[in-house]
């Protein structure tokens, strides 16, 4: 009966078997080892006390040794270390000693399970732990084996990066109020939203009791303001590794995805804000234009693909006009963008949302590709500050095949944009230019 049951229901299926595996995570080597590690760490901490000493007296000359800030930081997007950038280079700083707790499991709806993972630099002070709902944004939060770890640490400063009105961000106020510590928040909310109870009871406390804000652009910070906030506020951008994202020509790639002669790239979620739409209306406006003919390269997955596809052979009428390859991992992003001699981000504002940084455009930019970005959102002003490419009015695929005939047909043009713009981001948005702002905030808060 239980056979007939499971063959007869497909998604139970499903779910059984990833409670399943969510479970057996608890029993990976890494687990086991994690657990002795800590079991050792105690005793050690345990025998450590119960030894009387009598420390020799330091010279009279000597100084008394530095106290370093104790800084804990929440986290879901450092599940991936892609994301710990900031992490791994603010322990540069040996005035600031870390903490970096991540989910141990997370979901994605486009690529499933998700396990933390770490580079070696970051592992040393990264704790993964349990989570409840764990692909839920803003309803996740942590179970109880948060309080006893960040009870044996005892921040100074902890660091919620996540949004003020998600739960996470809750618990980490409470958190905060148990161990008597400072409490910064972050928040990427451009558009001032109502949220329904408890997220805009959680918004207004967590708002309330914050000792400063990091906020990704300006607009979220009149959002801050719009909702209450009156503490300081500094802007922290995203970052790139400029290891990882650097000029590297990939003429095996290309071959690889039949790309022969100029591209135009779009990287992202396929989704009608994100505006891929126009720029395949504008692929095909530059066909009765003075503009050399372009594959256009979609590296994403979403609910446009196929429309895309029905588009693009209606409108372009040549199958290989149109490639559209899916979700590639992060960490090989640049290879792809080093394929593209211009990328676009198109992007749409609707109602509920609009672009609130285009970190994509950063990560093109320091591998020396142009960019072209609709004025939605932040897009704008993150091209007029590092100067790396042109802007076109959202929704207007007539401006955007203009911008495309204009860039790829003036190769000295473009190359400008690109130098120009891989400049300003090395000197402003790598992690190191990052961290860098974090820990003047972090000594900031500290002093206060």
């Amino acid at each position: 009966k239980s056979l007939d049951r499971l063959a007869a229901d497909p998604d139970l299926c499903r779910a059984m078997g990833h409670q399943a595996h969510l479970r057996s995570l608890r029993f990976t080597w890494d687990a086991q080892a994690h657990t002795i590690e800590q079991l050792f760490l105690t005793w050690h901490q345990r025998g450590k006390q119960a030894l009387p000493s009598a420390p020799a007296a330091p010279p009279a000359s000597a100084e008394p040794a530095p106290s370093r800030i104790r800084l804990a930081a929440i986290s879901h997007s450092c599940v991936l270390s892609i994301n710990q950038g900031l992490y791994r280079e603010l322990a540069r700083y040996h005035d600031v000693e870390q903490l970096l707790i991540a989910p141990l499991t997370w979901w994605s709806l486009l690529s499933g399970p998700i396990s933390f993972s770490a580079s070696n630099e970051v592992r040393k002070f990264a704790r993964p732990l349990p989570i409840y709902l764990p692909g839920h944004i803003n309803l996740y939060w942590y179970r109880p084996d948060i309080y006893r770890v960040l009870e044996q640490f005892k921040p100074d400063i902890l660091f919620v990066d996540e949004e003020p009105y998600s739960l996470s961000a809750w618990q980490g106020l409470h958190l905060a109020r148990r161990l008597g510590c400072k409490l910064i928040i972050s928040t990427k909310e451009n558009i001032a939203h109502r949220y329904p109870p408890p997220l805009c009871w959680t918004q207004r406390k967590v708002l309330a009791a914050a000792d400063y804000a990091l906020v990704v652009n300006e607009e979220c910070e009149d959002v801050l303001r719009l909702k209450g906030y009156k503490g300081p506020v500094t802007t922290l951008p995203h970052g790139v590794d400029p290891q990882l994202f650097k000029p590297s020509p990939q003429p095996r790639l290309r071959r690889r995805l039949g790309l022969d002669g100029p591209v135009v790239g779009y990287v992202g979620r396929l989704t009608k804000a994100k505006g891929v739409l126009d720029l395949l209306q504008a692929a095909a406006l530059t066909r009765r234009m003075d503009c050399p003919r372009f594959q256009v390269l979609v590296v994403g997955a979403g609910p446009l693909e196929q429309e895309i596809n029905t588009l693009a052979s209606t409108l372009l009428k040549d199958p290989g006009a149109v490639k559209i390859l899916g979700n590639v991992p992060h960490h090989v992003i640049a290879d792809y963008l080093n394929c593209l001699d211009v990328l676009v981000l198109p992007s749409r504002t609707t109602r509920r949302w609009k672009e609130q940084f285009g970190r994509v455009l950063v990560e093109a930019l320091a591998c020396e590709v142009p960019v072209i970005g609709s004025s939605s959102g932040y897009i704008p002003h993150l091209v007029a500050d590092t100067g790396g490419g042109l802007v076109f009015r959202e929704g207007d695929a007539h401006d955007l095949a203009a911008k495309l005939a204009l860039l790829l047909g003036d190769k000295q043009l473009a190359t400008t944009y690109a130098r120009r713009g891989r400049r300003c981001v090395l000197e402003n948005y790598t992690w190191a230019a990052v961290a860098h702002k974090l820990h003047e905030v972090i000594v900031s808060v500290a002093d206060r």
